[in-house]
């Protein structure tokens, strides 16, 4: 478990800050009061924290040094304080701490809140930075890390270009665009041939940048320029607002291409994106792959009858039955109303038949409760074999097979003419 050491004398900010912990998810929380009860908390047997957040004026500690008591215990660690000193912040950044802030508005322990949230997940995102300069490759990757991204470097432009390849987690590149062999601009639209905006981030960097190289880049796909003689905490701001930007356009595009009630993939997802994934199955030479097609039986009556609430309920405990039923890289989606599709990837038929027969049989044991009422979910099934790739043909052909399912019989599937 995530464990935060809060270092803060204020009764007032340290209710504050704890609620705030709370609601970014770190629950575990060691509170001192004072420098003398910091180091108690971290003698105490229950592990050492992941992370520090901490002011600089303690009752027996005036001048930061709860700073470098963290600092001797590796903890990445983040000031918040009223002490506005433009000479101790100076000094403070440069022990290496993640962050300082100023106590001075509400919106401060906000953007507190926010960092603690983003550094949970910042492990989890490459950034790659490109530079011929040792020096200056290194010491901007040193910027980077402390806000906890997995920093990788490359030397070359042809070298970034096989990281990127190789490491799928990298959503950001720091580039400078004076390079010895392919100049930034070369670089810039070779990544824009293969990767859009939305899936890599690209932030130009230059120490001797003019006006009009800037523009270009920019106009090249860049995301951002900076100098490299910016301050850390410049460069970190803007790479946490481009990773901001990336992710919001990821989350609307995600909700574009989710059912809202279900949460599934919906019928814009499997006709625009499925095909590009089933194209790469197509590739497997030994690869069986399905197209089953599934329609509620008698849905219309469910919402007649019990009212939509409880149509909506049957249609959400359904699709939980459906994704039970996916592997990692099956496609699960509602198409519409009560009519479902599941895409399975690389089984064999009589593992397919296997496991929907199964969930007939788990629906029959397995009714529907709400607000008094019950239902047992049935419904029919359509089978088809998905081959070369050709989705709307297997769509066409499980389409029939479900019908047939519904002639005779319902509740049922078939898979075969």
């Amino acid at each position: 478990m995530q464990t935060t050491l809060l270092v803060e004398d204020a009764s007032f900010f340290e209710k504050a800050i704890v609620k705030k912990l709370h609601e970014v998810g770190r629950h575990q929380i060691m509170v001192a009061r004072s420098y003398a009860e910091a180091e108690s908390c971290l003698n105490l047997p229950i592990g050492e924290p992941d992370l520090a957040l901490v002011d600089l004026t303690l009752p027996d500690a005036l001048n930061g040094e709860i700073v470098d008591l963290c600092r001797t215990w590796n903890i990445p660690t983040i000031v918040f304080t009223g002490r506005f000193d433009p000479k101790t912040r100076k000094k403070v950044l440069g022990k290496g701490v993640i962050d300082y802030v100023l106590k001075d508005s509400p919106g401060s322990l906000n953007y507190v809140a926010e960092l603690i949230r983003k550094l949970a997940h910042n492990p989890k995102i490459g950034i790659l930075v490109v530079d011929d300069a040792p020096i200056e490759r290194e010491a901007i990757s040193q910027i980077v890390s402390k806000h906890l991204y997995k920093v990788y470097q490359a030397q070359s432009t042809d070298e970034a270009l096989k990281v990127l390849e190789e490491k799928k987690d990298i959503k950001l590149v720091l580039s400078d665009y004076f390079m010895p062999e392919k100049d930034g601009f070369t670089f810039l639209k070779t990544i824009r041939r293969i990767y859009s905006p939305e899936q890599v981030g690209v932030i130009g960097m230059s120490s001797y940048a003019s006006s009009e190289n800037r523009v270009r880049f920019l106009k090249y796909g860049a995301a951002d320029f900076v100098d490299k003689n910016c301050s850390p905490e410049e460069l970190l701001l803007r790479i946490s607002q481009n990773l901001d930007y990336i992710y919001r356009i990821d989350e609307l595009n995600n909700l574009a291409m989710r059912d809202a009630l279900t949460g599934l993939y919906n019928r814009r997802f499997l006709l625009e994106q499925g095909p590009t994934a089933i194209k790469s199955w197509s590739e497997e030479t030994h690869a069986k792959n399905w197209v089953a097609l599934l329609d509620l039986d008698s849905f219309k009556e469910v919402n007649d009858k019990l009212g939509h609430d409880f149509g909506d309920v049957v249609l959400t405990s359904f699709a939980r039955h459906l994704s039970v039923l996916g592997n990692e890289n099956d496609i699960v989606a509602r198409l519409g109303g009560d009519e479902f599709c599941v895409v399975f990837h690389d089984r064999t038929e009589e593992a397919v038949v296997d496991c929907l027969e199964n969930l007939l049989t788990k629906l029959e044991t397995s009714p529907v409760e709400h607000n008094g009422d019950e239902h047992n979910i049935r419904t029919s099934i359509g089978l088809a074999s998905l081959q070369h790739g050709k989705l709307t043909k297997a769509m066409k052909e499980a389409d029939k097979r479900l019908y047939a399912a519904k002639r005779t019989g319902r509740s049922q599937l078939v898979y075969s003419d």
